[in-house]
This record gives structure tokens, sequence and C-alpha cells, in this order.
């Protein structure tokens, strides 16, 4: 297992240089921005109005060995989100990590494959996320990138409902329901009853491959760093 990178903003690829980062400026179209979770719901292309086959080309695209897509959200202060599609031959997956706007290293947050880790916030944080202002991505856009690596037991009950509508803003055609639900439910990696607590001024996951657990390699600085970036400014 290859850890999401600690030095912003990559690490380098055996054998080779460091692979260049190509930044993605807006959503593409969300069956599209991450293949394998929105693909895996099934229904997504049907709700987008799109031919499966159709994807390829895209798909073809994230999976770059060579240019690895990057999404970069901005958070709270000069922090941002960097959304990485680590494309290493045979150890490919998506971290999800804190530039701090630093100078500093990366802080890992989250990581989609096989070894996952995870998850990277609570569903209130999810939302904050979504409204901060971003020139790049409409909130539901970010809504849709984060909500991958978003898992909180005490989500709210019209959860669903507020994935439909950021599903609908981005141009689904139909059925948003049954994908938001589908999205929200995924049991591929962590339990969607994990449960979070407020330690030290920071946000806790309690689940077992949390980054951001008491226990985890983060230090305590990193804790607070990232409950404060997940933050909605006034």
């Amino acid at each position: 297992m290859r850890a999401p990178p600690r030095r912003w903003p990559f690490c380098d690829a055996p054998g080779a240089g460091p692979p260049t980062a190509s930044p993605v400026g807006g959503v593409i179209s969300t069956a599209g921005d991450e293949p394998d979770r929105y693909r895996r719901t099934g229904s997504a292309p049907h709700t987008f109005g799109v031919d499966p086959a159709d994807l390829n080309e895209v798909i073809e695209t994230f999976l770059e060995e060579h240019e690895w897509p990057v999404f970069s959200l901005r958070l709270a202060g000069a922090s941002r989100m960097l959304i990485i599609m680590r494309n290493f031959p045979d150890e490919g997956g998506v971290d999800y990590v804190l530039d701090p706007g630093t100078g500093g290293n990366a802080i890992p947050l989250a990581a989609l494959e096989g070894h996952f880790r995870g998850p990277a916030l609570a569903w209130p944080e999810l939302i904050a996320a979504a409204q901060l202002p971003d020139p790049d991505h409409a909130p539901a856009e970010r809504l849709l990138l984060l909500l991958p690596v978003c898992a909180d037991r005490d989500r709210p009950a019209d959860a669903t409902e507020i994935v439909a509508a950021a599903l609908s803003a981005v141009g689904a055609r139909s059925d948003t329901h049954q994908v938001g639900d589908e999205l929200l439910s995924s049991p591929r990696y962590w339990a969607r009853s994990c449960e979070w607590t407020t330690t030290d001024d920071a946000l806790i996951c309690l689940g077992t491959h949390a980054y951001r657990s008491l226990d985890g390699e983060l230090t305590r600085s990193d804790r607070r760093l990232i409950t404060n970036a997940f933050r909605q400014t006034s």
C-alpha cells in the first residue's frame, strides 16, 4: 500500500519523475468526475442521459498515468482540498489531501482504493464545505466531489433530498433520488454508521480506518487544522 502524498502536491512514481498535475477546472459531468464511484451506482449514467460507452474517453483521461487529474477545492482560510487521481500502474486510487496553504506538508484525509482510509469528513462539514466561496466550482459540484469521503451516522433524514438536489443542479435528468440514495448507501469503504466526536477542539472520527482518529498518524495540530478548514466562514 502506498500512503497518500505527504509532500504537496505529489510523491514520486517508482522509477520515474513526479507525474504532472492536470488541474480540472470544472465538473465535466458528475457521472464522470470519479468514474468508479459514480458508475458503481448503476443508475448514474442513465440519470444524466449518458450512454455508459460514451464515458470511456472521460474515464481514460482520469486514469492517465503520466498526467494525474486533480480537483482543487477552496476551503476556509488559505487551505484547499486536493482530490488526486493517483494513477500508479497496478496501485491506483483517489487521494483526498488537505493543502494547508502554509507551504508545509499536505495532510492525508482519505484514500479510495483496496486498502481504503477514511472517511474524511462528517455530514455537517460536507454541507459547510459545499457552501464555501469558490470561483471554480458551484456548491452542488463541491458537495458531489466531497460526498464519496463523507460518512456520518447522524446525517439528517433529508440527506437523500439534499444529494438529489445537487445532482439536479449539475444536470441530472431523472431518478435523482435513487442515485442519491445509492451514493449515500454504498457499503464499499466505511460504514454509513460512522460516528464522530469532538476532542481538543477537533472533530474526531471513531471509525477504524480514519486518518482523523485519536490513534492515527495525524498530530493534534493537524486535526485542529482540518476541523477549521471545513468550517463555514461568516
